[in-house]
């Protein structure tokens, strides 16, 4: 089982009625994928942080429940090695980088 999360708010592709501006994927027990917004800026998680963190911008689940960043940030950025229970990396086929912290990003559509 997979869930994608989204942000919304006051940017282009963040309206309330649309669906919000894809940050990424949490699947069973894989790292979290983030997905890149070039036109953006999001390349990152350091921006991706940025980002987040304005004022007014909200993360919800594909499902439509609000994450708080808090939460959401603590597992997004966690890393195999430190996961209990255990956690795989993603297979490079899907990653087409790594940022800093070793977080992978993809830059294109999630199916």
């Amino acid at each position: 089982m997979s869930t994608n999360y989204f942000a919304f708010g006051e940017f282009p592709g963040g309206e309330a009625d649309g669906e919000g501006l894809h940050i990424g994927q949490h699947a069973g027990g894989w790292e979290f994928l983030w997905r890149a917004h070039n036109d953006h800026g999001l390349t990152c998680t350091d921006t991706w942080l940025r980002f987040l963190s304005r004022e007014g911008v909200t993360i919800e689940t594909e499902y439509g429940t609000v994450v708080p960043l808090a939460d959401f940030w603590k597992q997004a950025i966690l890393r195999p090695a430190e996961a209990t229970p255990h956690m795989s990396s993603r297979a490079t086929a899907v990653v087409e980088w790594r940022d800093r912290r070793g977080c992978p990003f993809y830059d294109g559509d999630f199916c």
